[in-house]
């Protein structure tokens, strides 16, 4: 399925659905109609873009806050069950807004930093323009035998 997020114009095949509830929309989605799950992420991609105007990731932009947001609808129509009593919006705002802080936790997660912070052994050694890498450094230490 293609999907663009800047769609400026309703496309016509999803007449169909706008007289439906979410949660009939949904559960079509769930059986397999592709253009109904197109249709709600067309319907909350706005609601998505809200909701990430508030968040910050670190080393990230505004448009990975908005793809987190997606994935985060994306599971929510996957995920939602109309007997658990929810409106389809409250579980897709929860879903999205859960999806949006665990990747902002993933990204501040102190685990993270030495794959964040290495170095590379192929990066010139005293400038951009040096031909000599700190692996180039490294293969000429000669380490003596102790014995």
């Amino acid at each position: 399925m293609e999907y663009n997020a800047d769609y400026d114009y309703k496309p016509s095949r999803f007449e169909a659905y706008e007289n439906m509830v979410d949660e009939e929309i949904v559960m079509l989605a769930k059986d397999g109609d592709s253009v109904a799950e197109e249709y709600l992420i067309y319907k909350y991609r706005s609601f998505v873009k809200v909701k990430t105007k508030s968040y910050f990731l670190i080393g990230g932009d505004k448009d990975d806050i908005y793809q987190e947001g997606m994935i985060g609808l994306y599971k929510a129509i996957r995920d939602f069950r109309p007997n658990k009593l929810s409106s389809f919006r409250a579980f897709a705002e929860l879903c999205i807004t859960r999806q949006i802080i665990t990747a902002i936790k993933t990204a501040t997660r102190q685990k993270h930093i030495p794959l964040n912070s290495y170095v590379s052994l192929n990066k010139p050694m005293y400038d951009e323009d040096s031909d000599r890498t700190l692996m180039d450094v490294l293969s000429t230490i000669k380490i003596s035998d102790p014995e």
